[in-house]
């Protein structure tokens, strides 16, 4: 009899330190992750996943853990998909909590003005594995923040959705009502790339504005470069003569009036610049490498002869 109720209380006590254990492991054991950040794929097998939540568990912690993940994956909450922040004094609960929740882990996607199609691709890729190239009207150049389990396709609406909201502030603008959201858009690409700061930028619009109404033809660098390469890389060499006579239509040395197409990603303050309407008497203007900066003239005797002056000082 004594016997009989000594296995009694030693499989009481077994039963009563196992369920302990668990609870213990359960909600005080915190796991050894070997980063703070992790990763799911959309579809990716369940497996894999918990082998990178307990991979540097013990092989029994291991195997609970990995029951609880499975049946809380297949009865409780399904696992979600994207980039999950843990905090390393995680217990099991607090992960599978995290997991199966929406991401807590935000991307910080900045589009850099000025920036071209090859040089943003190359970028997203570091957030996506699979990108399409992003339209330069799409988006404004700015800094998103997106829940890292979005898609890129919802990255890109977000985005599209926020250039929208933008210019919903001027509707009611003179520069927007003569010429379009769109063709705001490229002369702001044009602006964007050719313009050193918020000065020069004014300037700059305030001459692109004046030969749009005397019907002259733009003849900006920045176009020439775009229809050689068409924002697909570097072009690493100084333009030259026959470049500006390029038949293409974004060369602006040889098309009359507004290009098609943006050149590039433009940022919110060129394009509230451009809308500012800037006013000068100027039409004409080159950079000078030795100042920095560039040199502006209201007719094409000052012009032709600060930059004379200019070529000389460089030879």
């Amino acid at each position: 009899m004594e016997a009989q109720i000594l296995r009694y209380y030693l499989s009481l006590f077994s039963f009563l330190f196992i369920f302990l254990y668990l609870i213990f492991l359960l909600f005080f054991k915190n796991i050894n992750l070997d980063n703070n950040i992790i990763s799911i794929e959309k579809g990716e097998p369940t497996l894999l996943i918990i082998d990178k939540i307990t991979n540097n568990e013990n092989y029994f912690e291991r195997k609970f853990f990995n029951f609880i993940i499975l049946i809380t994956d297949k009865y409780y909450q399904p696992i979600n998909y994207g980039k999950f922040s843990i905090n390393n004094k995680s217990n099991i609960i607090k992960i599978l909590k995290i997991i199966t929740s929406t991401s807590n882990y935000n991307y910080k996607i900045t589009i850099v003005e000025g920036w071209e199609k090859y040089q943003l691709n190359k970028y997203l890729h570091s957030y996506y594995n699979e990108i399409d190239d992003i339209p330069y009207n799409q988006l404004i150049a700015n800094t998103y923040l997106i829940d890292s389990s979005k898609s890129f396709n919802d990255f890109t609406l977000f985005a599209h959705n926020y250039k929208k909201n933008f210019f919903k502030e001027y509707l009611d603008n003179k520069l927007i009502k003569e010429y379009g959201i769109n063709k705001i858009l490229v002369l702001a690409s044009l602006i964007e790339k050719e313009g050193k700061d918020k000065y020069d930028k004014s300037l700059i619009s305030s001459v692109i504005l004046n030969r749009l109404n005397k019907n002259m033809k733009l003849q900006i660098d920045a176009s020439v470069i775009a229809s050689i390469t068409e924002g697909e890389y570097k072009l690493d060499r100084p333009l030259n003569i026959k470049d500006l006579k390029y038949n293409h239509p974004l060369n602006t040395y040889i098309i009359d009036g507004i290009p098609s197409k943006m050149i590039c990603y433009v940022g919110e303050e060129t394009i509230r610049i451009l809308l500012e309407n800037p006013k000068s008497d100027f039409l004409f203007y080159f950079y000078n490498i030795l100042e920095k900066k560039h040199i502006f003239s209201k007719n094409f005797t000052d012009h032709r002869k600060r930059l004379n002056e200019y070529r000389k000082k460089i030879k």
